[in-house]
């Protein structure tokens, strides 16, 4: 009995420290967003905006919106053309089908790969997943919200998204930016609780 209640403390202690790195991971994440709004050089925001700016309202940070994904590769699908809030369009490919679940509900999302960036040197591995889901017009942007990943340095057949990290398009905060429109098909019927509000 006492060796069983060892190793289960021994468990809960990995776990407790696994938990306290990712928030940490996510807290340091959010600090260096909220930074760069703050910096005059970076920020989407307008001068007079950003001169009232204290920082972005987050939801609290949720490990079961860190989901591993099954990701079924699509490299040969034709080229598409992502439209965008000026009503023009970018080109992208769809790099892969990502699926995963949340509150056991089965989930799945396209990943693209912008051909403009493809090619610009430190984004050659940048993956772009632009979605909508059931708390937009509500508590995040009425227009959907962002994630980044790269594509997986090793094979395994899965991808980690982290929908802690969903940020909000530029445009939400500066109609003076441009931005693509996620895809009908991107929608989520799903709550995600999780990243930037709006």
């Amino acid at each position: 009995m006492n060796k069983i209640l060892i190793i289960l403390g021994f468990v809960c202690n990995i776990l407790f420290a696994q938990h306290k790195d990712y928030s940490k991971e996510i807290r340091t994440y959010r600090k260096d967003l909220v930074q760069s709004f703050k910096n005059k050089n970076e920020s989407p925001l307008p001068a007079k905006e950003l001169k009232k700016f204290i920082g972005l309202p987050f939801f609290p940070v949720d490990k079961k919106y860190r989901v591993k994904a099954k990701l079924e590769f699509t490299f040969n699908t034709p080229i598409f053309y992502l439209q965008n809030t000026k009503g023009k369009s970018e080109a992208y490919q769809q790099y892969a089908i990502a699926t995963f679940s949340i509150n056991k509900q089965q989930l799945q999302l396209s990943i693209y790969q912008s051909i403009r960036l493809k090619n610009k040197k430190g984004y050659e591995n940048y993956l772009f997943i632009p979605f909508t889901d059931l708390t937009n017009g509500k508590s995040t942007y009425i227009g959907g919200r962002y994630l980044d990943t790269r594509i997986p340095e090793e094979y395994t057949g899965t991808i980690l998204l982290d929908f802690n990290k969903a940020y909000n398009p530029y445009c939400a905060y500066n109609k003076n930016y441009i931005c693509p429109i996620p895809p009908k098909k991107n929608h989520l019927d799903i709550s995600i609780l999780a990243g930037v509000k709006y």
